[in-house]
């Protein structure tokens, strides 16, 4: 799999910041045509299914953010464990 890194915004034009988003289970997302209703279900992306209602370990998803404009893009294709979490971040940090 190759391994996509984002350096610039594709809203605003400025640097991105690599990171993680956490879950601690479930990534939700709601469509905007559910939100016309009272009562609506999130879909959950990262397809933790039962996890999601059980105590599970936490996830990691490869993200970027603009502090410019407040843009969050999340890579939610590959959970990763704390421990890949720390490796990846690690090499994140290499160099700098």
């Amino acid at each position: 799999m190759v391994e996509t890194t984002f350096q610039t915004c594709p809203r605003c034009g400025k640097a991105l910041e690599a990171g993680f988003a956490h879950k601690a289970p479930g990534l939700s997302f709601v469509a905007p045509d559910k939100l016309q209703h009272f009562i609506f279900l999130d879909e959950d992306v990262a397809k933790s299914g039962l996890s999601k209602l059980l105590p599970s370990a936490a996830a990691f998803f490869r993200s970027y953010l603009c502090r410019s404009c407040e843009l969050y893009l999340i890579d939610y294709s590959a959970a990763l464990d704390r421990t890949q979490a720390k490796q990846a971040a690690r090499s994140m940090t290499a160099g700098t």
